[in-house]
Formats: C-alpha cells, structure tokens, sequence
C-alpha cells in the first residue's frame, strides 16, 4: 500500500511527507479513523515512505529493496499486533501472519469485518493479549538490520489487554533506538489513556461527497435498482465520508446491513405488539448471534433510531438512510420524538456496555425489548400503531 491507494486525506498525506522530508520522525503515533476508511493503509503506507531508499516528493519509489520487501507484507524489522481469536491462551499474531497478509492484501479500505470473516471468527471477540508481551520483547531487543528504522504498527489499541497496554506505554515512552511505533484505533476513546497521552495523534476525516463520487466512477456499479449517476449519488451521500461503506453500497456488497435492517424491523415489531411472549422468543434469537454481531446490531440500531428522529424533523441533509430504511422511517414517523430519544439512547447504550462486560445476552435484549415497549407505546398509541 501507498500514499495514492488511499482516497483523499491529503492534507495528512502532506504533513506526513513534510515532516519526514524534514528529518522529523515522531517515535510513537496514533492514526484515527473508522473502520474502512483507511487508517491502516495510511500508516502502512507512513512506514514504507520512512524507509524508502528513494522517497519522492509525494511516495515511496516502489523500486528499492525496501519497497519490495513491503510490497511482501513482511520484512524482518516490521513487526505488528492485531487482534485474534483466542486458542487456549497458548496462540499469537505471529501465528496468523499468513491471514494478517491476505488482509492486508485486500486494499487500502480494509474493514474489521473483513478480519472476522478470514479468520471465522464472527462469534467471538478477539483480542491482542498479555502474552504477546513477551515476544514483542524478544523482537524489539535485537539490533535493527537493513531498515533505516524498524516499525511495529499496533491494529486497534483499544483491543489490548490492559497489561499489554502498560508495557507499550513504557516502549513509547522509552523506544529502542530507530523504533517507531504506529497504532490504528477505530475507537480512540477506548485506548488506555495514560497510553494515549504518548501518541501524536492523526484524524482521517470524513471524504467529501465529491471526493467519493469522483473514486466510485471509475468503477462498474453491481446494482440495478437505481440509475447509475442516483446510484453515485446514493452511496456517497449514506456513506457520511466512509469510503468502504460507500464502495459496498455502490457495488451491492452490504449484505449484512440489509440482515441488520430486518433484525431491526423485528425489534420494532415486537416492541409495537407488546407482549412478554414475542419479547421472550426475540431475545432468543438475539442471543443466539454472535458476540460481535450483538454490539454490531445495538450500534446500527441506536444509529437508526437518530435516523428516524431526524427524518420527522425533516433534516434530509444530515439523513443517511437506505430506501428500505426510509419505508421504517415513515411508518414511524412521529413516534421518535424529543420526548423519548434520549430515553431510547440511553437503553441501549446500556444494553451495549451490558454485552462488551459478557452479561449474558438472553437478559440483555429481554430487558431492552421490555424497556423500548415502556418508552415508546405511549408514542406508538398516539399514532394509532397501537391499541
């Protein structure tokens, strides 16, 4: 991966380029960006550039020794943490480098979920573990070789034991000569925060909807229902500056959104119908999902529950909804108000620390479905969607 894989962010490609023209090589870095949007790929690219043995004024040369041993996902003074599956306490990343390259080899746009489904492990959390301290020791001891500096880029901080998190903080703040450190959090405000305070922090932001439009027309779109130029349109307007959310919209690739809307759709049902039963049977099906899938619904559906608010107030230009998101919009129109937004928010927001501290799921979705139907009848019965 390059500086010109990654769509936009130039002004932090410039200031990457700038400071390293001018000799100027943070030892510790934290680039911060949603998932998909390219925060890896930067900082992948970053450390290419840095030892480049023919940088240019805006890339790496992609000729040199170095540059192809990039080009191989693997040279021996670039080292990297991401998260795994656990495997009886005995596994580590070096035991996956074969998948971690096959990620990476998918494109500068990477997202988590693509991680997930190379490794199978879409019903579990994974995590980088304490026991990963003890080889990244052995590695950073030995003298740098042929690169001009030896690199570890840490994939999603926030995503480390608290032990492992105490042992980076004190590399930042004492590194091993030639040693730089680039991590990638997609969640900054769940990385340790003394680690935090360590880092140089770099923000990708959102992509324009012109920048967006403008990456998408060199490709072929995979969807039929709209006209091509709506279709642009479309995606880079629901993408809200996610360049991967955009591409998958664009070329009909998000399947597990459309899987999200109709567990949603149930939600919803369930909370209008009211009754213990259908509750019940909900929170088993819910329960059933995987870890991971569980925080992934409470998100999209805490994100649509906005949407919906701001669909009544008739704010269609901060509205990112689907067409099939629209058809819930509208028939719950007046029901999301001022009155109960905050109430709905602060549900699942706790049904959402419930499941990441492994309260057991059954209870979680239970309780919220009975919480929501308290919270929104009285809205539903106002509307005429309930007795």
């Amino acid at each position: 991966m390059y500086f010109r894989d990654i769509i936009g962010q130039q002004s932090i490609k410039d200031e990457l380029l700038r400071s390293t023209r001018a000799g100027i090589i943070p030892h510790a870095r934290l680039f911060v960006g949603e998932s998909g949007a390219g925060a890896l790929a930067l900082a992948y690219a970053y450390a290419r550039y840095i030892n480049c043995l023919y940088p240019g004024e805006t890339d790496a040369c992609g000729a040199c020794r170095s540059c192809q041993q990039y080009d191989q996902w693997a040279l021996p003074d670039l080292h990297f943490l991401f998260p795994i599956v656990n495997v009886g306490s005995r596994n580590l990343c070096d035991d996956e480098l074969e998948h971690w390259r096959s990620f990476l080899a998918q494109g500068a746009h990477t997202t988590y979920q693509d991680w997930l489904e190379i490794l199978g492990g879409e019903s579990k959390r994974l995590g980088i573990f304490a026991r990963e301290g003890d080889a990244l020791a052995e590695k950073l001891s030995y003298k740098v070789g042929e690169a001009r500096f030896r690199v570890l880029i840490v994939w999603m901080p926030e995503r480390m034991h608290e032990s492992l998190s105490n042992k980076l903080l004190k590399l930042t703040e004492e590194p091993p000569e030639q040693t730089v450190i680039l991590m990638v959090s997609h969640h900054e405000a769940e990385v340790l925060p003394t680690l935090l305070s360590r880092l140089q922090r770099l923000h990708l932001r959102p992509l324009s909807e012109a920048e967006i439009v403008a990456s998408l027309s060199k490709q072929e779109t995979k969807r039929q229902d709209e006209a091509p130029e709506e279709i642009l349109r479309t995606a880079a307007h629901l993408s809200a500056g996610n360049y991967r959310k955009a591409l998958d919209y664009y070329l009909d690739r998000d399947r597990e959104l459309e899987q999200e809307r109709k567990q949603l759709g149930q939600i919803l049902r369930c909370t209008i119908r009211g009754t213990p039963i259908d509750m019940r049977q909900r929170a088993d099906e819910l329960s059933s999902l995987g870890r991971e899938e569980q925080t992934s619904l409470i998100s999209y559906t805490a994100r649509m529950m906005r949407e919906f608010y701001l669909y009544a107030l008739g704010i269609g230009e901060i509205n990112y909804m689907r067409p099939s998101e629209r058809i819930i919009a509208e028939t719950l129109k007046g029901c999301i108000t001022g009155r109960n937004i905050r109430q709905v928010q602060e549900e699942l927001d706790l049904a959402q620390r419930h499941l990441l501290q492994s309260v057991n799921a059954r209870m979680v979705f239970f309780d919220l479905l009975l919480r929501l139907t308290s919270i929104l009848s009285p809205a539903y019965r106002e509307r005429g969607l309930k007795k």
